[in-house]
């Protein structure tokens, strides 16, 4: 939906215990959303923020998932002074919510789209079911050269969720691209920052990992622009961190389905030059596979339809589960997307052109 102050509905992205509430506005305002009589405000360090493109808060996932509502709360600006800023009347937009159910999980699964929102969209519709969870795995834009590219994300997850599901979202190697790919963390769900990060929906858990750009960082390319080994360095401690908190993590006893999420199939090694960071990679599957032994392993970048099983020729490093490629950006514009259904201790799989 958009009207004279919300671009699209908002987006309801999951990220660790917690959602975080994203919307797009087109004029200067404060921002808010209620739940329960709760009310969650957009600020920083206490001041309110009015100037932002981009608003967002943190709710709590058992407070919005016990609700199964919420609404969004507008507050036009007049004027920001030092003393006596003025505001307009408020703005409230409710929402139905729909949190992921216990059995047959309907997830949809969507990358690589470059700005291919009509016809990613009519994949899902071509699936026939509504989805419970959808993941947006990385490069649903070309690039990151303005912040306006970023409004591409909040309308494909306005025109497949309407602000009613969890989205659960990582960012791809094209996303590193461009003048505004260091504002990303503003438009992209975070944790302390950082976008990889772990996250629970309803009785899923999963580790959603950024393997950064696909070359290594010298490449003529980036010309300077990427620092993604040690970035990597960096997330490979955190992973270890992660195992070393099994208990509150994917050990929880409300846990069913482990999976990991990331843009790069990184149990896979490439042709030159993206043949990068094998031993590094080879660390963080055997760790996965040692420790956390995840069911399903959502991944994209490739352009095609397939699923990896452990020991096909995709597995380069002994992978520990099932690796799900499943989105196909095609020369017509067309667009191919994954729709998977969790039912027990399996799933079902349908690839959707549309």
């Amino acid at each position: 939906m958009t009207d004279s102050f919300l671009r699209f509905s908002p987006v309801v992205f999951a990220v660790g215990n917690d959602y975080l509430i994203s919307a797009l506005v087109k004029k200067k305002c404060a921002f808010a959303v209620e739940v329960n009589g709760k009310r969650y405000c957009d600020h920083t360090n206490g001041v309110v923020r009015t100037a932002a493109r981009i608003h967002r808060v943190r709710v709590p996932q058992s407070e919005l998932d016990s609700a199964g509502k919420y609404s969004v709360i507008l507050i036009p600006l007049i004027s920001r002074e030092a003393y006596f800023s003025e505001f307009d009347s408020e703005i409230k937009y409710d929402y139905n919510f729909s949190p992921v159910p216990e059995e047959n999980i309907n997830i949809y699964h969507i990358f690589d789209t470059y700005g291919r929102t009509f016809h990613a969209v009519k994949s899902y519709q071509k699936s026939g079911k509504k989805a419970d969870l959808l993941i947006l795995n990385g490069d649903i834009v070309d690039s990151s050269e303005r912040e306006s590219y970023f409004d591409t994300i909040y309308k494909l997850a306005d025109k497949i969720t309407a602000g009613s599901i969890p989205i659960i979202c990582s960012r791809g190697n094209h996303d590193l691209r461009g003048t505004a790919a260091e504002k990303i963390a503003d438009y992209f769900p975070t944790e302390n920052h950082k976008t990889y990060y772990t996250v629970k929906c309803g009785n899923i858990w999963a580790l959603v990992l950024d393997c950064g750009e696909d070359k290594t960082d010298d490449h003529d390319e980036y010309g300077g622009s990427v620092c993604c080994h040690e970035f990597r360095l960096e997330e490979t401690e955190f992973i270890k961190d992660v195992i070393k908190n099994a208990d509150k993590e994917y050990n929880s006893p409300e846990i069913k389905h482990r999976l990991i999420i990331a843009h790069n199939p990184f149990t896979h090694i490439f042709e030159p030059p993206f043949d990068i960071e094998q031993d590094l990679y080879e660390s963080w599957v055997k760790l996965i596979g040692e420790n956390i032994k995840p069911e399903l392993f959502f991944a994209g970048h490739v352009h095609s339809c397939f699923v990896s099983r452990p020991g096909d020729e995709f597995d380069s490093f002994n992978q520990p589960c099932d690796v799900i490629v499943g989105s196909k950006p095609d020369e017509n514009r067309s667009f191919t997307g994954c729709a998977v259904t969790l039912e027990g201790n399996g799933y079902t799989l349908n690839f959707c052109k549309g």
